[in-house]
């Protein structure tokens, strides 16, 4: 009985250390994606615009890392793209937005990719029109709900996303 609440209470220790250390995205070149590292110290500054800055942003997308694909979805149980930007936007900014990519690209200030700041929504699409959305971070990347692998960080970069960029814009 005492070694169970010895392990109990190390286990409690363990798991609140852990949830407040502050996460950072780091590319994984094995794997082609960005993923959460605990323990890193944030160190680049980025620019504070109305939706704050990666490391505010970081504390509302790590609970819905790994949440799953789902069309016409907005929960943590399962999410498309307009869902999941959707969600983080409001509980980030109180802003609230469309569940669609095409009506979220004709709101707020056209950006250039050059000026991007944390908290712009980024457009992707596969032809003429706009089919994806996520939310940029820093260093070229950003967050989304992919159909394959679910909530995740992704670099613009990737030749999957670097073709299909349409544009971002800045809900203020």
């Amino acid at each position: 009985m005492k070694l169970s609440c010895t392990i109990l209470c190390a286990s409690l220790v363990c798991f609140f250390t852990a949830c407040t250390m502050p996460l950072r995205p780091s590319y994984d070149r094995t794997t082609g994606s960005y993923r959460l590292s605990k323990g890193e110290q944030h160190t680049n500054q980025v620019m504070a615009n109305a939706s704050g800055t990666t490391a505010d942003w970081m504390t509302i997308i790590k609970p819905w890392i790994g949440t799953p694909y789902k069309y016409g979805k907005a929960s943590r149980n399962g999410t498309d793209c307009s869902g999941y930007v959707m969600n983080i936007y409001k509980e980030k900014t109180g802003v609230s937005l469309p569940h669609s990519s095409s009506q979220m690209y004709q709101m707020g200030k056209k950006i250039a990719k050059d000026d991007l700041k944390t908290g712009d929504l980024v457009f992707f699409g596969g032809g003429a029109g706009v089919d994806h959305v996520g939310v940029y971070l820093e260093e070229g990347s950003f967050t989304h709900a992919s159909t394959s692998k679910g909530v995740m960080i992704s670099p613009m970069s990737d030749p999957y996303w670097q073709p299909r960029y349409k544009g971002a814009r800045r809900i203020q």
